[in-house]
């Protein structure tokens, strides 16, 4: 701003005068200095004033610039802050979300593993309280169909379901109870034998070996094997008799069970195993009462297999189940 200044009056030159006259002129002057020194100050002023005024609206610029950058800086920091709890706030509903369905998982799994564990517990129960009424059974039942009842329970009871002495009693009892059961079945098996009762025969002596795990006695095979094929059924009838035929030696009952495991591998289509076990027979006892049969059947499949059909010998079934069971 350009500055206001008024120039001061030229002084007269000095001019003597007298002492009067001098003091006035001395007395103008002065005043006429102070009046441009009064001049010189306002112009002064009136700068220092308009400088203040636009250093005033400089201040009041800077202040609305540093109000307005202070309220762009406090949305930035709100819209960082909002932003920042947003993605902690997401962050942690996620975490909650994982910890909640991990939570839930394991709820599952452990009302699964509590089922299981009542389900398991239910059956060890029962298992138990089955051992003992077949143990009850096993000691109090006569022989019959409870006895029989009470064996297959004892029998097929899952010993894991059980305590170790639980089924050490129930399998002690058991194994007397067989015992007896084994026995029983044996001596009317053989009854039944002896009276030619060929169905009561299998079924006894069936149960004899399915109660006694080994059979000492080779003629119970025999007897078994025996009663089947009077019976007429041969597939049953080839375990037993190979049994016998394997332990039995070289016997006319040997010889005669080799006859009916002949007899039952001919029956069940099995012509090779067939002329083996007859042509094993007739090795033992070639003069044998038994020999004439044997050697029928081995005529009739030498006959069934020549290419020229031949006059078939007479058929022997009839004839074996007449012979009773010879002596060794």
């Amino acid at each position: 701003m350009s500055e206001e200044t008024a120039a001061p009056r030229s002084v007269p030159p000095a001019v003597e005068h007298p002492a009067g006259e001098r003091d006035l002129s001395d007395l103008r002057r002065e005043v006429i200095e102070s009046r441009n020194l009064v001049i010189k100050t306002d112009n002064l002023l009136k700068n220092l004033h308009a400088e203040l005024k636009l250093m005033g609206r400089k201040q009041d610029n800077f202040e609305k610039r540093q109000w307005a950058s202070s309220v762009g800086a406090y949305f930035l920091f709100a819209a960082v802050a909002v932003l920042l709890a947003f993605t902690f706030a997401r962050s942690e509903i996620r975490g909650a979300r994982e910890e909640s369905a991990a939570q839930e998982g394991k709820a599952k799994q452990l009302a699964q593993d509590l089922e299981t564990a009542r389900r398991l517990e239910g059956a060890r129960r029962d298992a138990s309280e089955k051992a003992a009424r077949a143990y009850d059974l096993l000691g109090s039942e006569k022989e019959g169909p409870g006895q029989t009842l009470a064996m297959d329970q004892a029998m097929h009871l899952d010993r894991q379901l059980i305590t170790r002495l639980e089924a050490k009693a129930l399998d002690d009892r058991a194994a007397g109870m067989r015992a007896k059961m084994a026995q029983a079945a044996l001596e009317r098996g053989n009854a039944a034998f002896r009276r030619n009762d060929w169905a009561t025969a299998a079924q006894e002596l069936t149960r004899y070996t399915e109660l006694e795990p080994k059979v000492e006695e080779p003629m119970v095979w025999f007897r078994l094997g025996n009663a089947l094929t009077q019976a007429k059924e041969h597939q049953r009838a080839i375990p037993p008799l190979e049994n016998f035929v394997k332990n039995a030696g070289s016997t006319k009952t040997a010889q005669y069970a080799g006859y009916l495991l002949g007899t039952n591998y001919e029956e069940t289509g099995n012509a090779d195993k067939a002329q083996k076990a007859y042509d094993r027979a007739l090795g033992l006892y070639p003069s044998s009462e038994f020999s004439s049969l044997i050697r029928g059947r081995l005529k009739r499949l030498a006959s069934q297999r020549a290419p020229v059909q031949a006059t078939p010998a007479p058929a022997a079934p009839a004839a074996a189940a007449q012979v009773a069971s010879p002596k060794p």
